[in-house]
């Protein structure tokens, strides 16, 4: 678990609602009818939705009020998120659509009080009319009233896109417009190893890129005629022994247009790939594969030890330049402590040691990308630049954490083998929530048994490992300084 929560003390609403949710948990469906039970699933559907109606109300009171004031409203939406357990940009939607239910569109808020209507049903009513003034919103809410409890998500989104059309005709072409800036791409983790790359663009040159690679993908098996003997038999040696599918064959040259690669060159671009030593070289383990033979790549997720060395395996085939960089974890394998700087200059080895240890934001429930390496007790307060004062943020909550009212402070360095790293954060609100560092080798891991595991083949005793010449200092003097107790317990120095 990334973060916990704590509460304020109990008062008002917060007391009721929190109570009638203990009472929820009564709700025994054993010695229930069918009928009964269908009809417990519908009140409770009912619930949810007059349950997203008063959120929303609290939302939008909340944002407005604080906006009122002429002030950003950046903390607070921060706090609506951590309150939700979302991302911010969930949050941001939350917000935008309970602004626009709560002052533009009444009947809808009125179904969704009364649980008629459910959240994301009217986010959808909310969504197909944002390119129409408040006016026009309010108009489309009312024509929708009698219908809009009975239709299905499509056709809703339909009927309101043609309500609007019918008032604004210009709000299809704004649509359009705004559609247009918004084109991006985006990567997201599929199952089994795999992940998905999207791209949202204008259809024409969507479609244009899509049927100029399937042309190319026609022309695969076509041998220029005017080549010599030797290489005209070669190209079709080759062709015969390339039996991907279309789909696949597809994907792979996207994939190697994009990243800049020739046909069938390894992946070049630096990409992380944590593991273990006995996942890396099976070999050197009497030839035994771990029962986690798993590779991590930071941020995000799993893939198959044998992908991994397969892939390592490639670049070495193609003289690709490769790095292989020791990471160093508590006894247990769970926490990183240090990286081994021998990949490069001393520089930017803590970077390297905060990218590893943090992929994703620190934020409890924020899943973006931390690319801001936060001192977590700032510089001017005294705060040092080392790996237990260090946290990554995405960009956003990076800004707000520098807003009035927000704390945050270490809990734990994840350096002296007593636990992994910890951050505790209060919001305005005097909500607390903690966030603990994801194990290195991803959220899921379990510690292996110590039980009968393989020993390398070449191994030294403790006495010969004592005697090595060790470097002075190897860490260039960005690790920082061990615990002034650290190795008083001769037995076991990771002892706290």
């Amino acid at each position: 678990m990334k973060g916990m929560e704590g509460t304020p003390s109990l008062a008002g609403p917060d007391l009721q609602v929190r109570s009638f949710l203990s009472s929820l948990g009564g709700v025994d469906p054993e010695g229930m009818t069918e009928p009964e039970r269908v009809a417990a699933v519908s009140a409770l559907e009912a619930l949810k939705g007059a349950a997203a109606a008063a959120q929303a109300r609290l939302t939008a009171a909340a944002v407005v009020d604080r906006e009122a004031l002429g002030e950003d409203s950046r903390s607070v939406r921060a706090d609506i998120a951590l309150a939700r357990k979302c991302s911010p940009t969930l949050a941001d939607q939350h917000v935008g659509v309970a602004k626009a239910l709560v002052s533009e569109m009444p009947e809808t808020m009125a179904a969704l009080t009364r649980g008629e209507l459910s959240e994301r049903r009217a986010g959808i009513l909310v969504r197909e009319t944002a390119c129409l003034s408040a006016e026009h919103r309010a108009e489309v809410d009312k024509q929708l009233a009698a219908t809009m409890t009975s239709l299905g998500d499509k056709a809703l989104a339909g009927a309101a896109r043609r309500a609007g059309a019918a008032l604004d005709a210009e709000s299809l072409a704004e649509r359009n417009r705004r559609a247009v800036a918004s084109r991006r791409m985006s990567v997201r983790p599929a199952v089994d190893g795999m992940a998905w790359l999207s791209i949202l663009g204008p259809m024409k040159d969507v479609i244009g890129a899509h049927v100029a690679l399937t042309a190319e993908e026609a022309r695969r098996h076509v041998i220029d005629p005017t080549l010599s003997p030797q290489a005209w038999a070669a190209a079709a040696a080759a062709a015969e022994a390339d039996t991907r599918g279309k789909g696949a064959w597809l994907a792979d040259r996207a994939l190697e247009l994009l990243s800049g690669r020739a046909k069938d060159q390894p992946q070049p671009v630096e990409v992380n790939l944590v593991m273990t030593d006995k996942v890396l070289l099976p070999a050197a383990f009497d030839g035994q594969t771990p029962d986690d033979d798993v590779a991590v790549i930071p941020g995000w997720g799993p893939i198959p030890g044998e992908e991994a060395r397969t892939h390592i395996a490639d670049l070495l085939d193609s003289q690709t330049q490769t790095w292989i960089r020791r990471l160093f974890t508590d006894p247990t394998g769970r926490d990183l402590v240090a990286l081994d700087s021998q990949r490069r200059r001393f520089q930017g080895g803590l970077r390297k040691f905060l990218q590893l240890r943090d992929p994703t934001c620190r934020v409890p429930w924020c899943d973006a990308p931390a690319i801001e390496g936060d001192h977590v007790q700032p510089v001017h307060d005294g705060g040092g630049t080392t790996g237990a004062n260090a946290g990554g943020l995405c960009k956003r909550h990076n800004q707000i954490k520098e807003e009035v009212g927000w704390y945050f402070a270490v809990r734990s360095t994840g350096l002296d083998g007593t636990g992994p790293h910890g951050i505790r954060i209060q919001t305005p609100t005097g909500r607390v929530h903690d966030s603990t560092a994801p194990p290195i080798l991803g959220e899921g891991w379990i510690a292996p048994s110590l039980e009968d595991e393989p020993v390398p083949d070449a191994w030294m005793l403790d006495a010969e490992i004592h005697e090595m010449p060790l470097p002075e200092d190897p860490w260039g003097g960005w690790i920082p300084d061990p615990p002034d107790d650290f190795g008083l317990n001769a037995e076991n120095p990771w002892a706290a």
